[in-house]
């Protein structure tokens, strides 16, 4: 099967003569500088349109940034089952592990120390906060939903996993999904978040029926629920940025 790179997209949309004729990249799109890293697409899909779908499947491209490799292959296998009629050709393991590689150097040059991620104990709300927030578009319009995997010290075994994207006020996530990945990572805890786009982090109700359906797979999968944090204007001057479901008494955690 021949692959397509920019050979039957018009000159003026290449993404490569786009960037020779820009002043700087930062004038590209997304995708067009997204399509330069991929390099090529496959038969009936060309780079520019496999870039379009990649980042449709997470949302935005900083949400992209955060996955890395192996959550970046499942889900779009996952986006290929649900959407048959519009899937995503050309992505393999190799060019998953080249734009996570890409997408590291890039938080690293923007002085974006993930390594102190892995140093933290994510024994309080705050701590978790301050993980989630980096992870979190300040003016995002679309819920988003993160799963931290904790070893048995408390410490991240990974970047925060973004599990979901959803609407202005609703993302839907399984539980299933959730643990999926926990256990993946080999988990000995959790700690889960979303943000409200309204910026108010007040959990709503459906927050709680969330929270209280993960500790019951929590309890079945042997992993605990440590804590889920409602995040709204991470900007927000002297306001409350967040709200811990487990601190507000909502919902009845284990001790």
């Amino acid at each position: 099967m021949a692959s397509e790179s920019f050979s039957n997209i018009p000159k003026e949309l290449k993404p490569r003569e786009q960037m020779q004729s820009a002043r700087t990249p930062r004038e590209l799109s997304d995708e067009a500088l997204l399509a330069i890293l991929l390099k090529s697409g496959s038969e009936g899909c060309n780079v520019l349109e496999l870039a379009r779908g990649l980042i449709r499947v997470y949302g935005s491209l900083k949400s992209l940034m955060t996955a890395d490799w192996r959550t970046m292959r499942s889900r779009v296998k996952e986006y290929n089952r649900n959407n048959p009629e519009k899937r995503i050709l050309g992505l393999g393991q190799v060019k998953c592990m080249e734009l996570a590689a890409a997408f590291e150097l890039g938080r690293r040059k923007a002085c974006m120390d993930v390594g102190e991620i892995y140093k933290k104990k994510v024994r309080s709300p705050q701590i978790a906060f301050n993980i989630f927030r980096a992870y979190i578009e300040p003016r995002d319009t679309q819920e988003s939903f993160f799963v931290l995997p904790l070893d048995s010290d408390d410490k991240p075994l990974s970047e925060p996993i973004l599990m979901s994207r959803g609407t202005a006020d609703h993302t839907i996530v399984h539980p299933r999904d959730v643990f999926k990945d926990a256990v993946r990572w080999g988990a000995s805890s959790i700690v889960v978040a979303h943000n409200h786009p309204s910026g108010d982090p007040t959990p709503s109700e459906d927050d709680v029926k969330l929270t209280r359906a993960l500790l019951r797979a929590a309890e079945v999968m042997a992993v605990p629920l440590n804590d889920h944090l409602v995040i709204g204007d991470v900007n927000r001057p002297g306001g409350k940025r967040y709200v811990s479901i487990r601190e507000s008494g909502l919902v009845e955690f284990d001790a």
